[in-house]
């Protein structure tokens, strides 16, 4: 079995100063990248697919060199081999435009990918991923219960607390959620190891490819990029409940 999780480098600076418009898209200047917190999760269970089935795995990531530490650190945990794909984007669909040749040419088994990224706070690669690769696809995995050569099992959140169990065929590709395992300490010696470590180049993503490769999908630009507008600030009433009453029904009152 062979697994591959994508691991996706977001900035440890999020400042306005540091996120720039360009041509469309965000890039990131005076910043380095750690991986992205939900990638992580991911990260931990294709590590825990290899302990348990002795599975082969590959962490992918798309980003400039300075994102090449996200890759070491999948080393630094254990994964087996690492691949950069050129480039620096935020938007989705550019994101799985990178990632869809080099996974054609993996072809794992398992497609890994965490439900959602910090710095865009989207969750759309996992599906478009699914959807380009026509491979089924199960989101907020919460577990994986049983798996085969041909076969997977998980458990997966469907909202209110409840959970569904799913049997899917492979190739999948799953979005993990959370929690899923406890995240590993890795020391900092490990780390200064793993940057000895080869790290093999997957191509460069192009801009002009995403509309062939994922249509649909590109109808928008980023225009500008701004702290939002403070339009009010919040009033905390306090006092005993009888008071907190009258002075709310004040304030609807000028309010209406």
């Amino acid at each position: 079995m062979r697994v591959a999780v994508c691991s996706k480098g977001v900035p440890i600076e999020m400042a306005v100063d540091v996120v720039n418009n360009a041509d469309g898209d965000i890039s990131y200047t005076g910043t380095d990248f750690y991986i992205n917190e939900f990638d992580s999760y991911a990260l931990e269970t294709a590590l825990n697919l290899k302990q348990r089935y002795d599975a082969e795995t590959i962490a992918i990531s798309l980003g400039p060199l300075r994102s090449q530490e996200v890759l070491y650190f999948a080393l630094a945990k254990g994964i087996d081999k690492a691949i950069r794909i050129d480039g620096q984007t935020v938007r989705p669909e550019m994101i799985v435009s990178g990632l869809l040749p080099v996974l054609k040419e993996v072809d794992p088994g398992l497609v890994l990918v965490g439900v959602q990224s910090e710095d865009w706070m989207g969750a759309e690669v996992g599906i478009y991923l699914a959807q380009a690769l026509n491979m089924s696809r199960a989101y907020a995995v919460t577990e994986i219960t049983e798996l085969n050569e041909s076969d997977i099992r998980v458990r997966k959140e469907i909202g209110a607390g409840k959970t569904a169990e799913v049997a899917l065929k492979l190739p999948a590709v799953l979005c993990i959620q959370s929690g899923i395992h406890p995240l590993q300490y890795i020391s900092k010696g490990r780390l200064r190891k793993a940057r000895s470590l080869p790290i093999n180049l997957g191509g460069s993503v192009d801009p002009k490819d995403v509309r062939d490769k994922i249509p649909g999908m590109t109808s928008y630009d980023i225009v500008g990029v701004a702290e939002p507008s403070r339009e009010g600030q919040a009033e905390m009433i306090t006092g005993e409940r009888p008071e907190k009453a009258k002075k709310l029904i004040e304030i609807i009152n000028q309010i209406a």
